[in-house]
């Protein structure tokens, strides 16, 4: 073989870790199916019924709505000013990117907006690096809120509750970090838009992110009970957070298999369903069909934005009016 047939470093790791999420993601599918018959999760999905795609649907456009607007609202104060529309574009488009993992449609994004005159790719990926962090902190609050108001004889809510009170120790660290401004850490160009933002930024930036979090902690307890999995909101809020963290994880494809196995853990024994199989089978029929909707949603999203998203992207950035300190 000759030189320029071999594949860099580089591209044959890439390679490689795309061979091996595809492999993780099969070889879950394979054991969940093993374990819980296709027919009975058929039969969940069925039982459903014409609700189900409704429901969904409903909870792809709120969330798409929300996490456009939060999106806009948030490069608008901490990177570029966007025009909302050119952001919902974007966003859409960006989805496609998603469809594979959570973390390569944030990329895209990092992507778009970073090559546009006097943003730079620095700025842009600090500016998501807010965004998820601001996200994060949602959902603990979330998880919080439903172990402190939750049954109290669930252990799995008692350790969600300490597991929140020490990510939201740990913000208040992060926080008295941000107002002290290190130079050293200030000076590091992927931060700048963390520490410009300053503690007030950083509530701007939560408030206006938070209905996208809590819309997917609502609508996602809607579909469960669709599905007669009669968990409590308290609980659902408690613990759905883990489901969608997980989800976040670039081991499976779209969070397939891991998202699936934890929401079996976690929900199986709510389902009202006479045997344990068939508990997964409702749990797991509830998770693979809201996961094929949403994929099935976000391709249709990506390739209406992505013509617009083409245009926005070559769009330079208006100059803030208000330019961060």
């Amino acid at each position: 073989m000759n030189e320029t047939d071999k594949k860099p470093p580089s591209a044959r790791l890439a390679w490689l870790r795309r061979a091996a999420t595809l492999a993780v993601t099969v070889a879950l599918l394979v054991y969940m199916f093993r374990s819980v018959p296709l027919d009975a999760t058929w039969q969940a999905v069925r039982e459903a019924g014409p609700l189900l795609p409704i429901v969904a649907f409903a909870y792809f456009l709120y969330c798409f709505a929300a996490d456009s607007i939060a999106t806009w609202a948030t490069f608008r104060w901490f990177c570029a000013p966007l025009a909302l529309a050119d952001v919902f574009a974007i966003r859409g488009a960006t989805y496609l990117l998603a469809v594979v993992n959570y973390n390569l449609g944030q990329g895209g994004m990092v992507y778009v907006v970073g090559r546009k005159p006097g943003v730079g790719y620095a700025r842009a990926t600090g500016t998501v690096l807010l965004t998820m962090g601001v996200m994060v902190v949602a959902l603990l609050m979330l998880a919080a809120f439903g172990s402190a108001f939750g049954p109290e004889d669930e252990p799995r809510l008692r350790l969600m509750g300490l597991v929140s009170a020490v990510g939201l120790g740990g913000l208040v660290l992060y926080l008295g970090l941000v107002a002290l401004r290190p130079a050293r850490l200030a000076r590091v160009r992927v931060f700048r838009p963390l520490f410009d933002a300053g503690i007030l930024g950083h509530a701007k930036a939560w408030l206006v992110r938070f209905p996208h979090v809590g819309g997917h902690i609502v609508f996602q307890w809607l579909l469960l009970r669709l599905f007669r999995v009669e968990v409590p909101f308290t609980t659902a809020a408690c613990l759905l957070p883990v489901v969608l963290v997980i989800g976040w994880l670039p081991i499976t494809i779209q969070g397939l298999g891991t998202q699936q196995l934890a929401v079996m853990e976690l929900f199986a024994p709510y389902a009202a369903a006479p045997s344990l199989e068939a508990q997964n089978a409702q749990v797991l029929a509830y998770s693979l069909s809201l996961t094929g909707l949403f994929v099935l949603y976000s391709c249709v999203t990506g390739l209406l934005c992505l013509r617009r998203a083409g245009r926005a992207s070559r769009r330079p950035a208006a100059e803030p009016s208000d330019p961060p300190a």
